[in-house]
């Protein structure tokens, strides 16, 4: 495969956590010609939003990078770790973009594909700044239904956000996906999870037409493959990414979430619900589930108390990339 006939690149995976993004990057990594690296979070904890400022800031942003536990799963070598350092060395005026893409560049290398894609679900939030730091790169958006979303998010060790909090984020992430359609136009492209599980051929069929690059039945056949863009020994909640699709992994929130859950989240994500096409069953309202949903917002509300204060305390700052600019569109 030669570099002109390569899937349009750099090809970067983002939506809300728990969305569907392992899946999808797992499905991308199966085509012959595009490796989709580990999770490197550079663009949000390892960019500071200064420009670099010299060898010793490059030197920095390695650092950081080196402790992120996606790059710690692509195991570099010494060989390879040098390998990135010379590329940047030969540039006058590194930037953010050339040090991740040194980065991807030399992974891709080991794989010998001529194209790499990076899946770090958050992204989502720096979408304007990878644009600028990649003016060739594409974006994959998957959506998925929020009440899926709360459902698959619940008891995993790193989520710590209260239900309406993690609501607000969906529809939050769901207003960008649609701002960033309008202002990237052929650089973006959408689409749904229940989608890609119910109808994955026809579904990476368009991925693929979106990415100029020819669809290979290899992208169905996750069990076959040998390498994967994430650790499931580490990150055991993305295990079922290693096997088939599951066809049935889709509206589970009519059989496991209480109702006073699905009235928050359904208010929470409001007209994003039915514009994405997710049905919205009428609700019985009762003095019983009133107080349920009182209780739930009560719970929640101490909860991100605490956080604040504990993040006080030791001096930390509280992100509140939660909080509802009010109703936003």
């Amino acid at each position: 495969m030669t570099e002109s006939s390569a899937p349009r690149h750099p090809v970067f995976v983002v939506g809300m956590p728990r969305s569907g993004t392992t899946l999808l990057s797992s499905l991308l990594d199966a085509h012959p010609d595009l490796v989709v690296a580990p999770e490197t979070h550079y663009f949000t904890r390892c960019w500071t939003g200064d420009p670099i400022d010299g060898w010793a800031e490059v030197e920095r942003m390695l650092a950081r990078l080196d402790q992120q536990p996606g790059v710690h799963d692509m195991d570099f070598s010494d060989e390879e770790w040098a390998a990135v350092r010379e590329r940047l060395r030969a540039l006058e005026a590194p930037t953010h973009g050339d040090i991740l893409r040194a980065l991807l560049d030399t992974y891709a290398a080991r794989a010998d594909a001529p194209a790499w894609g990076e899946k770090t679900p958050d992204h989502l939030r720096r979408v304007p700044e990878m644009a600028r730091q990649f003016p060739d790169a594409v974006f994959l958006a998957i959506i998925r239904d929020p009440r899926d979303v709360v459902l698959s998010l619940r008891n995993l060790p790193w989520s710590r956000r209260t239900l309406p909090e993690q609501a607000w984020t969906w529809r939050r992430y769901t207003a960008r996906i649609a701002r960033y359609h309008e202002d990237y136009e052929d650089r973006f492209f959408g689409l749904r999870y229940e989608a890609l599980i119910t109808e994955p051929e026809g579904t990476l069929r368009d991925v693929c037409a979106f990415l100029e690059t020819p669809f290979r039945a290899s992208m169905l056949r996750l069990e076959e493959q040998e390498t994967r863009p994430f650790d499931a020994d580490r990150e055991p909640w993305k295990e079922s990414s290693k096997h088939r699709i599951d066809a049935s992994n889709w509206e589970k929130w009519r059989t496991q979430m209480p109702e006073a859950e699905r009235v928050l989240v359904e208010w929470i994500a409001g007209h994003w619900l039915t514009d994405h096409g997710y049905p919205q069953p009428p609700m019985r309202w009762r003095p019983a589930l009133v107080g349920q949903v009182v209780q739930h917002l009560g719970r929640a509300a101490v909860q991100r108390a605490r956080r604040a204060l504990q993040n006080l305390r030791s001096g930390r700052t509280f992100r509140d990339d939660a909080a509802p600019t009010w109703m936003e569109d």
